[in-house]
């Protein structure tokens, strides 16, 4: 019986002493993207385990880790109808 949505947890932890990070995930997107990071930079990221039911545990250095919240559009009004506008005629093309 397969995990359900719920239980596919991405995990990140690290302390304030160490210079490493530990990531668990089930995100096949982000193991995917950790695996290649692992061929390409094995000095600086490790698999430390895989769980054997598509969980896989990364070591990362921290300083890798943030957050980025989405960039705002400010756009004036003009700009946001001369950008409908194009985006019409290219849609009408189609």
């Amino acid at each position: 019986m397969g995990l359900t949505l719920e239980e596919r947890e991405t995990i990140v932890l690290f302390n304030e002493k160490d210079k490493e990070a530990e990531i668990f995930t089930y995100n096949r997107a982000l193991i995917t993207k950790l695996k290649k990071l692992v061929k390409e930079r094995p000095g600086e990221v490790q698999l430390k385990r895989d769980n054997g039911e598509g969980g896989f545990t990364f070591i990362v250095p921290k300083d890798w880790l943030g957050v980025r919240p989405p960039k705002k559009m400010n756009f004036s009004e003009e700009t946001r109808r001369a950008l409908s506008e194009r985006a019409k005629r290219l849609v009408a093309k189609v």
